[in-house]
């Protein structure tokens, strides 16, 4: 039996849709992990394999270039009449910068919020991959872009070739205007090659650490030269007169090779596929892949022409995917873990400063990667510090506690007569999101079905973790279900008149959980 072989249909159930919802995009509901368990695998799986590319998608206003390119605005400056004029200006445009970007990762996580399984959703896939190839092709605001267009520019064209054949992702990526800014191709002519491109194309992008020769850098940077940028309008500009038209030695072929020959060139390589379904499985079905799981994808890869969306149709639908061994065995993303936790919750994305922060403490900060390497990811996304933000992430969402500011309750540290509610409502903020456990029960029908406090913690844990709970988790929200506020025993109830504040604690004990971490 290889890794492809299929799953039988007898055995995808709602948890299997679950386990597919989350890896395909960033979970949901438990009503859509139902919806799309009925579909069947091989419905389920085209459900969110088969979409059309989004390849016109007005850009939010955060996105738009600054009223003057920045050789106006350095010409406005040097005429104000003194240096303080001149920082104020330089003040005020990196202030809208910063509001702009800050802006534009809203409206990205907005559009994550908003994606579905259902039909006429946003396709969960589609925005998966663009989160894939912003870390693989990273590419940062800080330094040397500093601009939100570029950057939307090429999130909109990771999103509209999310599913493309490698090559052409490739060739689109030799042409986006950031990469060639960030990696410093813009400048790169005949006369001074830039081999800091060339490099991590292979190195990074393509066929990893091994294959390619020194020669093989130099002379893929050559190919390169002239591949630069419109600063005016960040375009794509090839300057023809700083290409270098000469002949070319590349992986042993011989030409007079541009960008594209060295794309085709790359693609050919054997290297080229393992590396990308070494990267693919490591995204998708589990971290540290082993050669016997990596070699069968890569040739499947290959033979198929790099074709991505006959690649995952096939993984979606494998024993491998649905495996004990890759089940609950991958660490959710910062992202992933916020965007699946108020899919759980069905409230919307808290459009504050506090949710970028959390992000930003949990180590995925958007559009501003550690470094040309990506997030990454896999057991990397938890530490000692990382840890703590994602349970403190919980009582931003439970609570409206700030990530970065939530201190624990001490009975010794505080007034006698404080009680933990009090303590608790004191560090609200104004973020605090608004969501009724209570009302949401009425509202789907499930109220009727809570009859002891074992089947609300069954339903919280059914709800937010979407399989099936280790027998300490589980213990422990019964326990909690069964134990008052002040310690003492007493079952819970929809009718208690505190029922949303317990609740908000059994959800925060779940998302606090190792269990919740996995996915």
């Amino acid at each position: 039996m290889t890794p492809l072989s299929p799953q039988p249909a007898s055995e995808f159930d709602a948890y299997a849709a679950a386990h597919l919802l989350w890896r395909a995009g960033f979970g949901g509901t438990w009503e859509q992990a139902t919806e799309l368990a009925d579909l069947g695998i091989d419905g389920a799986v085209e459900r969110l394999v088969d979409f059309a590319p989004t390849t016109e998608l007005a850009a939010p206003d955060c996105a738009s270039l600054p009223e003057e390119s920045a050789k106006e605005f350095e010409a406005r400056v040097a005429d104000l009449p003194d240096e303080e004029s001149r920082q104020k200006a330089r003040h005020a445009r990196n202030e809208q910068a910063r509001l702009q970007i800050a802006e534009m990762k809203f409206w990205w996580l907005d559009r994550m919020m908003s994606t579905s399984p259902r039909v006429g959703g946003v396709p969960p896939l589609e925005e998966k991959l663009t989160l894939f190839w912003h870390s693989h092709f990273a590419t940062g605001y800080q330094d040397k872009i500093e601009l939100t267009f570029p950057l939307w520019r090429q999130n909109q064209t990771f999103r509209s070739l999310a599913l493309a054949r490698f090559p052409d992702q490739l060739r689109a990526l030799i042409r986006d205007p950031a990469m060639l800014v960030w990696l410093d191709n813009a400048s790169s002519d005949r006369h001074r090659p830039n081999e800091n491109f060339a490099r991590e194309l292979m190195e990074l992008f393509s066929t990893g650490v091994g294959p390619y020769s020194e020669k093989d850098v130099k002379e893929s940077a050559r190919a390169l030269t002239g591949f630069s940028v419109n600063r005016d309008d960040w375009t794509f500009h090839f300057r023809d007169k700083a290409h270098d038209p000469e002949e070319k030695i590349f992986f042993g072929q011989s030409g007079a090779f541009s960008g594209d020959d060295v794309v085709r060139i790359i693609c050919e390589q054997p290297a080229t596929a393992h590396f990308m379904a070494r990267k693919l499985l490591d995204y998708f079905v589990c971290t540290q892949p082993d050669p016997e799981m990596i070699t069968p994808v890569a040739e499947a890869y290959r033979a198929s022409g790099y074709d991505l969306k006959a690649l995952l149709r096939e993984l979606f639908r494998s024993r491998l995917f649905y495996s004990d061994r890759v089940r609950n065995a991958v660490v959710k993303t910062s992202v992933s873990l916020a965007i699946g936790a108020l899919k759980s919750m069905r409230v919307p994305l808290p459009a504050n400063d506090l949710t970028l922060d959390s992000l930003r403490l949990m180590g995925q900060d958007l559009f501003f990667p550690p470094d040309v390497n990506g997030w990454p990811g896999g057991a990397d996304w938890i530490n000692s510090n990382t840890l703590l933000v994602r349970y403190n992430f919980a009582n931003f969402l439970m609570y409206g506690v700030s990530p970065d500011e939530f201190k624990v309750f001490e009975r010794k540290m505080i007034d006698r007569g404080t009680s933990r509610r009090e303590f608790l409502k004191e560090q609200r903020k104004e973020s605090l999101v608004t969501w009724s456990p209570r009302a949401h029960l009425e509202k789907s029908g499930e109220i009727r079905r809570m009859v002891t406090s074992k089947d609300i913690a069954d339903y919280y844990l059914r709800e937010f973790l979407q399989r099936k709970p280790s027998r300490d988790l589980r213990d422990a929200i019964v326990q909690l279900a069964e134990t008052d506020g002040s310690g003492g025993r007493r079952s819970m109830s929809v009718s208690d008149p505190n029922f949303d504040d317990r609740a908000r604690g059994l959800v925060h004990l779940i998302m606090s959980s190792p269990d919740y971490q996995l996915t």
